[in-house]
């Protein structure tokens, strides 16, 4: 099951010592070459063992035995602003938590933003069409079964309406709408992990690639906010209600250690959007959508004696979290764990 874990104190027979060093030897952590590691820390000394389930950690972090990699405290943003912990979110699996929550203040006076850290190695993403965007029938449809629900974790938003923008949309050998080079591109591909880069040059298709939606062009580029992101923003990033600059918005990224990072929340221009994704790790990222029905991120548990239950990140966010779970008509992307 899930759930169950080594119990504390417990032995390990002899004759397996064999086998879990070969193991180890097979699963030791490994960091991108010549890439910063910022984004994650051990959570206790061992850490090789933990993060692969063989051992119990010797501390705690918060009030459960987290054995997987966990993300690092961020630094506060704003002038006199705190750190806030980040908090375990959705289903545990045999070594903890596989997402983090926190929330942010990108500058003096501004309002807190979301961020939502998961851990790729034991989440697997899924981009879902909707009932009607792109349009058509796809084998990850809205809603999201309820089969699926023992190991949902969160759900979030896609990008803009097609009708909207250029970006493309590919699932299991079809086009819902062309793919364009140079559009900032979320490549899923058929181990259940994602990639983000500039479609053509960073990213491409592979006989791998099980799913691709394209919204703009990149907001983080090499750890970068792009330039672009504070050129006519209005018209390179969405005309928001009220033709504000700062408004809603939401983006994802991916770190050097392969993780996944969402951020999304009020008050935000593109150039704070990018911001944010960078100092949470990105070292590439994408803006998904903007204005206040369609910024949103929730989280899921199935362990209650009522059954699923949905959290959205901000209690300001408009839509409910049961919409992932019924025939919601716009793409989204949800993530379960492994």
């Amino acid at each position: 099951m899930r759930h169950h874990r080594i119990r504390p104190g417990a032995r390990i027979h002899k004759n397996s010592l064999g086998v879990l060093a070969t193991v180890l030897l097979l699963v030791w952590p490994r960091t991108v070459t010549g890439a910063p590691v910022a984004d994650v820390v051990n959570t206790y000394p061992w850490a090789a063992f933990a993060n692969h389930g063989f051992m119990r950690p010797s501390s705690r972090l918060g009030s459960y035995e987290q054995l997987w990699y966990a993300p690092i405290t961020l630094s506060p943003m704003a002038a006199g602003a705190q750190s806030v912990p980040w908090v375990p979110k959705g289903d545990e699996g045999i070594g903890g938590a596989a997402l983090f929550t926190t929330t942010i203040v990108p500058q003096a006076g501004a309002q807190p933003v979301a961020v939502a850290w998961m851990n790729q190695q034991q989440a697997s993403t899924q981009i879902y069409a909707g009932t009607t965007q792109p349009g058509g029938s796809w084998p990850y449809q809205a809603p999201i079964p309820s089969s699926r629900f023992p190991t949902l974790l969160a759900a979030f938003e896609g990008g803009f309406q097609f009708s909207a923008t250029s970006g493309g949309f590919y699932q299991a050998g079809r086009y819902g709408s062309p793919l364009h080079n140079g559009d900032a591109s979320l490549v899923e591909y058929d181990n259940g992990t994602v990639n983000i880069g500039a479609w053509g040059s960073e990213v491409s298709m592979t006989s791998s690639v099980q799913s691709v939606r394209q919204n703009l062009t990149l907001l983080v580029d090499h750890g970068e906010v792009t330039p672009q992101a504070s050129i006519a923003p209005l018209v390179t990033w969405g005309y928001s209600l009220g033709n504000l600059v700062s408004t809603w918005r939401s983006g994802v990224g991916v770190t050097a250690n392969h993780n996944l990072v969402w951020v999304g929340g009020p008050g935000l221009s593109p150039a704070e959007l990018g911001a944010v994704l960078v100092h949470a790790g990105a070292i590439e990222g994408m803006q998904l959508d903007i204005n206040p029905d369609w910024v949103n991120f929730a989280t899921y548990t199935d362990t209650t004696p009522s059954g699923i239950v949905g959290t959205n990140l901000l209690s300001s966010m408009i839509f409910p979290p049961v919409h992932y779970l019924g025939p919601f008509w716009r793409d989204f992307v949800a993530v379960f764990l492994r």
